[in-house]
């Protein structure tokens, strides 16, 4: 079976995969990380099955999904999301997906989910989360290894919206050590901007 997923954020896409190659060795998996390649794998290649990340950058699921249906792919789609909200996960299945599954749910959840999608099943909804509109956020320095305490601090003011004064005057630091900051998340996370910092830690589950 010949599978398709696209998601940007490398770590986490390759730690799932090894444990999907393990447990499903019958799964062809091609990765894309960015939506653009992704259109173009599924425009040339039949898939049965595309695996999709709901941020991509600063690009929804919803998007992405309408960008895949245009480009002609009508393989079932599993969202695979750091993102529990509710309304996230009501939109996406509005939106026809086969699946959502949380990236905090691991290994198991994905494998069962693609496994129910496979025989023509319907996987059971995810809860959503109380917390962030199901689990607790994950920590985010176990989720950005490189990044130091003080960066952990400044990421979490981003994804709130804040500005560099705002987060100098929050944690006691200049402006100019908050950009300096910014500048080291944005090159750890493999990101341009500071929304797209900001999904990426909403994507990867951490808040």
């Amino acid at each position: 079976m010949r599978a398709l997923w696209i998601e940007d954020h490398q770590l986490i896409g390759d730690s799932l995969e090894m444990l999907l190659q393990i447990v499903m060795p019958e799964l062809s998996l091609d990765k894309a990380r960015d939506l653009q390649t992704g259109k173009e794998l599924a425009q040339s290649i039949p898939y049965e099955l595309v695996l999709l990340d709901w941020w991509l950058g600063e690009t929804d699921g919803a998007e992405a999904i309408q960008a895949l249906r245009d480009a002609g792919c009508s393989a079932p789609i599993v969202v695979v999301s750091g993102d529990d909200r509710e309304p996230v996960m009501r939109r996406a299945l509005d939106m026809g997906v086969a699946g959502y599954v949380r990236k905090a749910a691991g290994a198991q959840e994905l494998i069962k989910t693609i496994q129910t999608v496979i025989s023509g099943g319907r996987p059971e909804t995810p809860p959503a989360s109380p917390m962030r509109g199901g689990l607790p956020p994950l920590d985010l320095q176990l989720l950005y290894p490189d990044l130091t305490p003080r960066q952990i601090e400044v990421l979490q003011h981003l994804v709130r919206g804040e500005s560099d004064k705002q987060i100098g005057r929050a944690l006691g630091i200049s402006d100019t050590t908050v950009k300096s900051h910014v500048r080291s998340i944005l090159a750890s996370l493999q990101v341009r901007s500071r929304g797209e910092a900001a999904h990426r830690a909403r994507s990867d589950g951490g808040l």
